[in-house]
């Protein structure tokens, strides 16, 4: 019966959208809608299964430059040496409008960047302030750049380095990734106090946490924290050296 079909602006108003969103997905036809007396009305049915089609999480896209990322990555190294910002946040921006996920860029293109700069850095050819100035780079691109990934979040996660652990950019990596793949992130950065963090869970009830070490000296703390965290009923997941975001990714969803 077309009594039973509503019209675009009730239909955006269920949406939770501006009527001029809802038209455009009618007009690409995304929305099922019929044309009545030069107006648009649409089966209540059809709008519950757009709607629902909506909640969905979005599977990140995993595209690839078709010369690999190793020229990347190495043009973006020697702009984080140089110090050439623009130039580095510039090579970031094009891999994302060109489809690439940030957890790939960031696994890709800035963990080898670091790496080197680290290596580098230990090796006495680039002083401290050059290996600094490339990290707080890095973490200003992920801030552009971080995910806003529509439909329903997977759950709520908290992320933070160990107490002792003064890096703060695997925190920021984790928790990119996590946001990236549709869960409601709390960074709580770099350097937290246990009793902190036993007081966020506490509070807050995530469903999932995760701690980041770099310093091998703080693995044993980390383990304990853990067992801390999971004696307040949280689930946890602890990060260290060599550990990828995709198996970060992998393991917040495990049951």
């Amino acid at each position: 019966m077309v009594s039973e079909l509503i019209d675009l602006q009730s239909a955006a108003e269920k949406l939770g959208v501006h009527y001029q969103t809802a038209y455009k997905w009618v007009r690409s036809g995304q929305l099922p809608a019929q044309l009545i007396c030069n107006k648009y009305a649409i089966d209540p049915a059809e709008l519950d299964a757009f709607a629902q089609q909506r909640l969905k999480p979005a599977a990140p896209t995993v595209r690839k430059p078709r010369s690999g990322f190793g020229n990347i990555s190495q043009s973006f190294t020697e702009f984080l040496i140089a110090g050439e910002e623009g130039l580095a946040s510039k090579a970031i921006t094009g891999l994302t409008q060109d489809g690439v996920a940030l957890t790939v860029i960031i696994e890709e293109v800035m963990v080898p960047a670091l790496s080197f700069i680290g290596l580098a850095w230990s090796d006495g050819q680039l002083t401290i302030w050059q290996e600094h100035r490339a990290s707080g780079i890095v973490e200003r691109i992920l801030a552009e750049h971080y995910p806003n990934p529509r439909g329903r979040r997977r759950g709520t996660a908290v992320i933070a380095a160990v107490e002792g652990e003064l890096h703060a950019l695997p925190a920021s990596m984790a928790a990119a990734a996590l946001r990236e793949d549709n869960w409601h992130v709390h960074l709580l950065g770099a350097n937290l106090p246990t009793a902190e963090l036993l007081d966020f869970c506490d509070r807050e009830s995530p469903d999932l946490a995760v701690i980041t070490v770099t310093n091998t000296r703080l693995h044993e703390q980390a383990l304990e924290v853990a067992a801390q965290v999971e004696a307040c009923g949280v689930r946890i997941v602890v990060g260290s050296p060599g550990g990828s975001l995709t198996e970060l990714q992998e393991l917040a969803k495990a049951p």
